[in-house]
């Protein structure tokens, strides 16, 4: 995993490494995993003032979850592999 540096700022973690965060978080042994996004997406007139309305949109993520991979993709993780099961 990516080592941070604690004195900069803001503290950025690849979405790899959160996926296996996640992953060592839940206590998960087995399967392979991606990092999972919920969005919600609002729809509305935006501008700094009323005359100069118009259509947008804004999004934001509302939570941060993990889904069992479909394919092996870059920010896929292995929980045999980043969290074995104590023996």
């Amino acid at each position: 995993m990516t080592q941070l540096d604690i004195k900069s700022e803001p503290q950025l973690i690849p979405l790899r490494d959160i996926t296996a965060l996640l992953v060592k978080h839940l206590g998960m042994h087995e399967g392979l995993w991606d990092v999972a996004f919920e969005i919600q997406v609002g729809i509305g007139q935006f501008g700094p003032t009323a005359p100069d309305l118009l259509p947008g949109a804004m999004m934001r993520i509302a939570r941060v979850g993990l889904t069992k991979a479909q394919q092996i993709g870059p920010l896929t993780v292995d929980a045999a592999e980043i969290n074995p099961a104590s023996k």
